[in-house]
């Protein structure tokens, strides 16, 4: 009844005559089938003892190694922010990341040992371990070469990349480990043995697909081209009826069922830290799709970049993190499938090449950050890692099959090859331990104790960004540390939600007259920072702000000031009788402690990490307190009834300036600052010049006159000789110090420090 015979009959219209009780038979057929479908045995994990040996030294070795060099504490980013609305169970930022809220929530409440940041960078740790593993079956199974497995797996996972975010509380070694697994059940679907083979494989795919896309959106880009593939195969195996589709798709339902956590989460758990209002679907969906940044987009800006600018970024970024042997191993690995391959491997490393292209298509399409620079670039090599273990793997395929033809010529190589792969993967270790060593990185967890101890009780402390709000939300709501202080970040401050989720359970006690700036076509009105500080500084006086004001927030100018405090700064109300005196204050002002925590040393960490701009934060910190009164100064230029006062504030600027010069150089000679950072130190040299260059010319005693003038030609000329390749200082500049101190040629005088 069901014979491909039958089957061309009724294509050609031909009557068939049905024996009698056929249609009886196919039902049992039908359900003979179907007990076949449910009730197959998979192919299992590991084939033999020796595999599964191979990968729990895989898992071992590379999950030891990350953990002795992961971070003890803080680190910079995302991560105080996952941290935080785990330890509540509360919601991520966009699209929400449930898969590692929900497991980083069970780590932090339920194991017994280390602080919430060790916990959480613990299970980065382990998740990327089993992604090293996925990526060495997937390798072994493609072409039988243990070996290759284990260098591949080596290789990419010890990268510098792989490895720094390996070792810290993020996302990103949920989004590798599912990444590698969408190509491993590729390589299963590819070889599963008939129709239930098929289906089984086909419905564990979308259960892990589903996964995937609660943990990153650019698996989709992945999930795409795969499903295709898989959808026309299970076509061709006469799999395609509406029912099995239907329970394929469940399966990835299933897959995406911890989005129900964003609701929970609302509904149930007063989370002090969360983005968005999931009891509203609109919220929720608003989030789940990323609309406030766009789906594909990395910020919420405007500026535009092309495919060819970031695919550059990335060729550059992986020639230097997997070496360029990797893409001549790739384009060795499509000529050995193409000449040597099978069919089922062919068509696999054909949906690996779709995998890859379309993601660069997609993503390097529509990444908006241009000409990535510093931190920028930061955020964007993150998203290099799926696709460089698709490169991985597919060089890893290609030098596989050349190692299983060896071995098929010559005997017994396996051993040899496989200790060739332990010594490549040494030599990944030892090239990239220095950039990833993090075991002794408490800056994050020192930037805020820098802070929280010397605020009052009851302060609160406006941020905005990454870099301030996460390293705050952590230590008061992950570590529990100063829970009075109240972190108001002023992104979130522009949200309707955060009125309606956030307020009533942080700060029912404080003012907000509206909405700060936010979008229209809500009930509430708008308030501007000075409306803000209006209707709070009578009952929390203490107010700072650890961030620049947002573009175009100038509200508070003649009314407000905002004065330097360590790494912040605090509101200061003008016209007021409290208002402090400027020389007395910066006398108390908090510093960055050196003798108890040296600074991140800038020849170690580039423009892109969070430490170079915790560096360049700290050594500002030193700069402000003499510019504040520089300015204090500056604010009375023309008043004669003044000049005292303003001969006062440059002195005392002058002092602090030498006075944090010569305690940064002494740190630089005991080595708590490194040499390397002297070029960041510049503006304290220029600054110095320009400062005596001021009293030089304010002065009347010759021998005061005579004081300035040798150290505005002492520190200007340390300048100039630092910078003398660079045209940092103004022809009209120089003008005026030779004019007015009537010397010649500054490039000429010599003075050592």
């Amino acid at each position: 009844f069901r014979s491909n015979e039958y089957k061309s009959y009724l294509r050609m219209g031909k009557k068939v005559k049905i024996p009698r009780g056929a249609i009886k038979k196919e039902s049992k057929l039908k359900n003979a089938i179907e007990s076949d479908l449910n009730n197959y045995t998979p192919e299992p994990l590991f084939l033999n003892y020796d595999e599964k040996v191979l990968a729990m030294m895989v898992y071992l070795s590379s999950v030891s190694i990350y953990i002795y060099t992961m971070y003890p504490g803080l680190p910079g980013g995302d991560s105080g922010e996952l941290m935080a609305t785990a330890k509540d169970f509360g919601v991520s930022h966009p699209p929400g990341y449930p898969t590692f809220t929900t497991l980083a929530a069970l780590m932090i409440n339920l194991f017994p040992f280390g602080t919430t940041a060790w916990k959480t960078n613990l299970l980065s740790t382990l998740i990327a371990g089993f992604a090293n593993v996925v990526m060495y079956i997937n390798v072994k199974r493609f072409t039988g070469s243990d070996s290759m497995g284990v260098l591949t797996a080596g290789w990419c996972g010890f990268s510098r990349i792989f490895w720094m975010w390996s070792i810290q509380g993020e996302v990103f070694s949920f989004s590798n480990f599912f990444a590698a697994s969408i190509m491993y059940v590729t390589w299963r679907f590819a070889n599963a043995d008939g129709q239930a083979g098929k289906y089984y494989e086909a419905k564990l795919g979308a259960l892990i697909c589903g996964l995937a896309l609660t943990n990153q959106h650019t698996s989709v880009l992945y999930i795409f081209p795969t499903s295709l593939w898989v959808l026309f195969t299970l076509w061709k195996y006469d799999l395609a009826q509406f029912n099995r589709l239907f329970r394929v798709g469940l399966h990835g339902l299933l897959g995406l069922a911890p989005y129900i956590q964003l609701p929970i989460s609302t509904l149930f758990f007063k989370a002090r830290v969360s983005w968005g209002d999931h009891r509203l679907f609109s919220d929720f969906k608003k989030h789940l799709l990323r609309e406030d940044f766009g789906t594909f987009r990395l910020v919420s800006s405007n500026e535009q970049s092309t495919f060819l600018d970031n695919f550059m970024v990335y060729f550059t970024d992986s020639s230097r993190e997997l070496t360029i042997v990797v893409w001549i191993l790739v384009a060795m690995a499509m000529v050995a499938v193409a000449w040597k391959g099978t069919i089922k491997q062919k068509e696999v490393f054909t949906i690996y090449v779709l995998m890859f292209s379309t993601y660069h298509l997609v993503f390097c399409s529509l990444a908006n950050i241009k000409n990535p620079q510093g931190i920028f670039h930061g955020v964007l090599e993150r998203f290099w890692l799926q696709p460089s273990i698709t490169l991985s793997t597919m060089a890893g395929c290609g030098l596989g099959m050349l190692v299983t033809l060896a071995n098929s010529k010559i005997p017994n190589l396996r051993y040899l090859f496989l200790a060739t792969a332990i010594l490549l993967t040494s030599y990944q270790v030892q090239r990239n331990y220095y950039d990833c060593n993090e075991n002794d990185n408490l800056y994050f967890y020192h930037y805020s104790r820098n802070i929280l101890p010397n605020v009052p009780r009851r302060s609160i402390i406006l941020t905005s960004g990454d870099f301030s709000t996460n390293t705050f939300r952590y230590h008061t709501i992950g570590e529990e540390y100063r829970t009075d202080v109240m972190v108001m970040d002023m992104q979130f401050m522009q949200a309707v939600w955060f009125y309606t989720v956030l307020m009533p359970v942080n700060w029912p006690d404080v003012q907000f007259p509206g909405v700060y700036k936010a979008g229209k076509g809500h009930k509430y009105p708008f308030y501007n920072l000075k409306q803000f500080l209006d209707a709070n500084m009578d009952k929390f006086p203490d107010i700072y702000m650890c961030v620049n004001p947002p573009d175009g927030e100038n509200s508070i100018e003649g009314y407000y000031e905002a004065w330097p405090f360590g790494l912040c700064r605090k509101f200061v109300k003008l016209n007021s009788p409290s208002k402090p005196d400027p020389l007395e204050y910066v006398k108390t002002l908090p510093f960055w402690d050196l003798d108890t925590t040296p600074l991140p040393d800038v020849a170690r960490y580039e423009p892109e990490t969070w430490e170079f701009t915790l560096l360049n934060s700290i050594l500002e910190s030193y700069v402000k307190p003499a510019m504040f009164l520089w300015n204090q100064a500056n604010a009375y230029t023309g008043r004669d009834d003044m000049v005292d006062l303003r001969r006062q504030y440059y002195t005392k600027a002058l002092e602090i300036y030498l006075e944090n010069r010569r305690y940064l150089y002494d740190h630089m000679e005991r080595g708590t600052i490194s040499n390397s950072t002297r070029e960041l130190l510049y503006p304290l040299d220029k600054n110095i010049g320009h400062l005596s260059l001021i009293l030089h010319a304010m002065s009347t005693d010759p021998e005061v006159k005579k004081h300035h003038e040798q150290n505005c030609i002492k520190y200007w000329t340390l300048y100039t000789e630092l910078y003398s390749s660079e045209v940092l200082m103004r022809d009209d500049m120089i003008s005026t110090i030779r004019s007015v101190l009537k010397v010649g040629n500054l490039g000429n005088i010599r003075i050592k420090i």
